[in-house]
C-alpha cells in the first residue's frame, strides 16, 4: 500500500504535466508568466484556505515564524526563482527536452537528503529512483512528430539546458527547505505546518516576491499589463489551477508525509502523464519506445515507495488533522 505521500506526489506530477502543456504555448516571458501565475494562484488560495478555516473558528495561519521563514526560503529557491528558470528552459527547449533536464531534481534532493537530513534509504528506494529517472529518459528523449517548441522566445539550447539545470537545482532546494519547514525540526526549532497553509504561504510569498522585483526594475506596470492581458489570461490561466494551486499543495502533501528524495522522484514523473495529453490535445503518437519507458518508470515507481509504504507518515497531530481536511477538500 501506498500512503497519502506518496498518492499526492503522483498527483502533483499530473497537474503540473498539464500546466506545462499551457505554459509552453503561452506568449509571455518566462518572468511574465511567473509573475502572473504567482499573483493570480495567491488570490485562489487564500480563498481556499479562508473556506475551510474560518468557518470552522480555525485561525487563518498557525504556522510559527521559524516554519514561515523556512517556507519563505523554500517558496524564493523554488517558486520565484526555481519557476523562472523552468519556464525559460520550457520556452527554449520545449516541454520533452525541458523535462529532461528536470528529471535531475531527485538526484539532487537525494543528496541534500542524506548530507543535511540523515535521511537513509533502502538499496530498493535507489533502485526505484535510478528506474524512475531512467524510464522518463526512455519516454521524453524519443523524437517527437510534433511542434513542441511554437518559437516565442528562441535562444541556445546549451542555454535551455543552464536555465534547466538551474531550475531543478532550485527546485530540490525548494524541496527540501519545504520538507524540514512542515515536518517541523528540532534543529531549526520550527513546529510544522499542515500542507494547505504551507502551499499558501510559499505562493504567498512568491507573489510579494514578484511584485516587489517587478518595483524595483521598475517594470511593474508593463509586467503587470502584459500579465494581465486577456489573451494571456486564457493562454496559462487553466495552468494556475493545475500548477501553483493544485500541483504545489499535493507537493507539499509529499514533502510531509514521505522522505525528501521519495517525494521529489515521485513528482518528478510528470512526463508519464505529460504522453497521454500530448496524444490528446496535440496528436502526438504513443510509440513502443514510449510505453517501454512508461513500464520501467512504474516499476521504479513501485520500487521507490514499497520499502517506505508504511512508514511515511509523521506523527504531529496537528499536521496530520490539516493535511486530512486538505486530501478530503480536494
Amino acid at each position: 500500500m501506498t500512503g497519502p505521500g506518496e498518492i499526492a506526489g503522483l498527483a502533483a506530477a499530473g497537474f503540473w504535466a498539464c500546466a506545462s502543456l499551457f505554459y509552453s504555448r503561452t506568449r509571455l516571458t518566462a518572468w511574465q508568466i511567473n509573475f502572473g501565475k504567482n499573483l493570480l494562484a495567491s488570490v485562489v488560495l487564500l480563498i481556499h484556505l479562508t473556506l475551510v478555516t474560518l468557518p470552522f473558528g480555525r485561525s487563518l495561519f498557525q504556522a510559527d515564524l521559524r516554519t514561515t521563514l523556512l517556507l519563505a526560503g523554500s517558496s524564493i529557491f523554488g517558486i520565484l526563482i526555481g519557476d523562472t528558470f523552468y519556464f525559460r528552459s520550457l520556452q527554449i527547449l520545449g516541454p520533452r527536452r525541458a523535462l529532461i533536464v528536470s528529471t535531475a531534481s531527485p538526484l539532487f534532493a537525494t543528496s541534500v537528503g542524506w548530507v543535511f537530513l540523515n535521511e537513509s534509504l533502502a538499496m530498493t528506494s535507489l533502485l526505484g529512483i535510478v528506474m524512475t529517472l531512467g524510464g522518463i529518459l526512455i519516454v521524453i528523449s524519443e523524437r517527437s512528430d510534433v511542434q513542441e517548441t511554437p518559437g516565442l522566445f528562441p535562444s541556445t539550447i546549451l542555454k535551455g539546458v543552464l536555465c534547466g539545470l538551474a531550475g531543478a537545482v532550485c527546485n530540490a532546494g525548494g524541496a527540501t527547505l519545504s520538507h524540514i519547514a512542515t515536518h517541523g525540526a528540532e534543529s531549526s526549532g520550527s513546529q510544522g505546518c499542515d500542507a494547505l497553509e504551507a502551499t499558501v504561504i510559499r505562493v504567498c510569498v512568491a507573489a510579494a516576491g514578484s511584485l516587489l522585483s517587478a518595483i524595483v526594475a521598475r517594470r511593474l506596470m508593463p509586467t503587470m499589463k502584459a500579465a494581465f492581458e486577456v489573451s494571456a489570461l486564457k493562454s496559462y490561466g487553466p495552468a494556475v489551477i493545475c500548477g501553483p494551486w493544485l500541483g504545489i499543495w499535493m507537493s507539499q502533501i509529499a514533502y510531509r508525509n514521505t522522505l525528501l528524495a521519495i517525494a521529489i522522484t515521485l513528482t518528478c514523473t510528470t512526463p508519464l502523464f505529460a504522453m497521454p495529453l500530448t496524444r490528446i490535445l496535440y496528436g502526438h503518437r504513443i510509440t513502443l519506445r514510449g510505453l517501454l519507458g512508461a513500464v520501467v518508470a512504474l516499476l521504479g515507481v513501485y520500487l521507490t515507495v514499497a520499502h517506505h509504504s508504511g512508514n511515511t507518515a509523521v506523527e504531529s497531530p496537528e499536521s496530520d488533522d490539516g493535511i486530512e481536511a486538505a486530501s478530503q477538500d480536494l
